[in-house]
This record gives C-alpha cells, sequence and structure tokens, in this order.
C-alpha cells in the first residue's frame, strides 16, 4: 500500500511539472516593435484626433501639424481592451495622404459596444506615427 501512495504522489509531481513547461513552451510572446522605424512622438505629428457616432457609423477626423513627405495613413480597430498587448487591432482602411491638413474617415461597419481606434500615418523618409487612442461607445445599433 506505502509503495503504490508513493508512486502515485510522483506521478502527480511530475504530471505538475509537464503541465507547467508546457504552458511556459505555448504562452504567446510579446509584440517586438521594430526598432528600425522610428515612431513620432503623438503630440508632434497630430494636431487633434476626434471620433463620434454619426448614423449607424463612426467617424473618425483627424489633423496632422505637418504633411512633408506623408504618404497616407493606416487605420485599426479594436473592440478588446485597447491597453492589453495581446489585444487583436483589426485593419481598417488605408488612405492616401494629400496637401490637407486634416482627414475625414467613416467606419460603417460598427456593432454595439466600444470600438477602439488609432490612425498610423507614414512617411516617405520611412518614419511613422500612431495615434493616441480613441474610443466610442455604442449601445445601440
Amino acid at each position: 500500500m506505502e509503495l503504490k501512495s508513493y508512486t502515485m504522489k510522483k506521478i502527480t509531481v511530475f504530471s505538475a511539472l509537464i503541465i507547467s513547461v508546457l504552458a511556459m513552451a505555448f504562452r504567446p510572446s510579446p509584440k517586438v516593435v521594430n526598432h528600425t522605424t522610428s515612431i513620432s512622438s503623438v503630440l508632434n505629428d497630430y494636431a487633434f484626433l476626434r471620433a463620434h457616432r454619426q448614423g449607424t457609423g463612426i467617424t473618425l477626423t483627424w489633423g496632422m501639424t505637418s504633411n512633408t513627405n506623408l504618404i497616407g495613413f493606416d487605420i485599426e480597430k479594436t473592440m478588446e481592451d485597447p491597453n492589453d498587448p495581446y489585444s487583436v487591432w483589426t485593419p481598417v482602411t488605408s488612405i492616401p495622404g494629400t496637401n490637407e491638413r486634416s482627414f475625414k474617415y467613416t467606419d460603417a461597419s460598427v456593432f454595439p459596444g466600444t470600438s477602439n481606434y488609432r490612425i498610423t500615418a507614414w512617411y516617405s523618409d520611412g518614419r511613422s506615427a500612431m495615434s493616441e487612442i480613441i474610443s466610442v461607445k455604442i449601445n445601440a445599433r
């Protein structure tokens, strides 16, 4: 009887060890920032960023302090916690840069809940500038 109990304890400890090792091995790795692309400060590039519900969509309006070398913008959205590094950001659209200082886009694909948006500006000199995150809560469609 003692031998059986001792063997069961060893199996239990060994199983717990294997589960711990596997849990660490399959844990997703955090996002790695590409240090070859410089991310500009939000305050240096974005003059303003606003979002509001318009009809059945959400309209984003933003302005740039300068559009020198501006190629365009990528808009991304998440319905998850925007501060969680594991949140999935879905591409919404890309907009070409123009000589204008302000830009506008309406996302018609919205659902009840909180939609969080961020905009990345791309420049021909290799720089990029990410906006602050802006959120809009939709109670009903």
